[in-house]
């Protein structure tokens, strides 16, 4: 028991002499700490209404940010919607020229001669019966459609002068036509009584 009370004296000596005696290395850490020290800046302390205020400046810079790109976004979409809109309008001029085009083409001799056949075909199958019932005294008939088939003029030649015909319009009105003509001009019909 005597060793370890020495030996526990020992080492409280020891401790008690590194603690009073110190080296140079000692010195330098001491240094270096009191360097970290020197370059701790201090927590600035702020009241409740000071970070009330910073925190609304902040949220309002959000929001002003936040506003900015709905309105970059909603430029963005604006200039996309502008652009279909432009090619919109070119698609739609294109296909009117097409649409002209064709018509044009549609339009050459033969074409007019077959919807000239067309359409007097049709009228001896929907109208040729009634004006054959028809007591007039006429040299020719004259009937006149629109694109859509309805029936607009009536004029008879009598004693070499076109006349309007009332009557036979009102007559070739109640007509009830087994289908439409469906031409894409007006059409212009004259039967000739021989």
């Amino acid at each position: 028991m005597k060793r370890t009370v020495f030996t526990a004296l020992g080492l409280v000596a020891l401790a008690f002499t590194a603690c009073n005696f110190s080296t140079n290395e000692t010195k330098e850490t001491t240094a270096v700490v009191g360097e970290e020290m020197a370059t701790v800046v201090p927590v600035a302390t702020q009241t409740t209404s000071e970070f009330e205020a910073q925190a609304l400046e902040e949220c309002i810079a959000i929001a002003q940010a936040m506003d900015e790109i709905k309105l970059m976004e909603a430029q963005a979409e604006q200039q996309l919607n502008d652009s279909l809109m432009e090619v919109t309008e070119e698609l739609k001029l294109a296909l009117q020229k097409s649409i002209a085009a064709e018509k044009k083409r549609a339009r050459t001799p033969e074409q007019l001669a077959k919807g000239a056949r067309e359409a007097e075909l049709w009228f001896q199958e929907n109208y040729a019966s009634v004006v054959t019932k028809y007591d007039a005294n006429y040299k020719g008939l004259k009937i006149k459609f629109a694109t859509d088939g309805v029936l607009y003029d009536v004029q008879t030649l009598v004693n070499g002068e076109w006349k309007k015909d009332l009557k036979l319009m009102d007559i070739l009105t109640k007509v009830k036509v087994n289908k439409e003509l469906g031409l894409e001009n007006a059409v212009s019909i004259t039967v000739s009584q021989v």
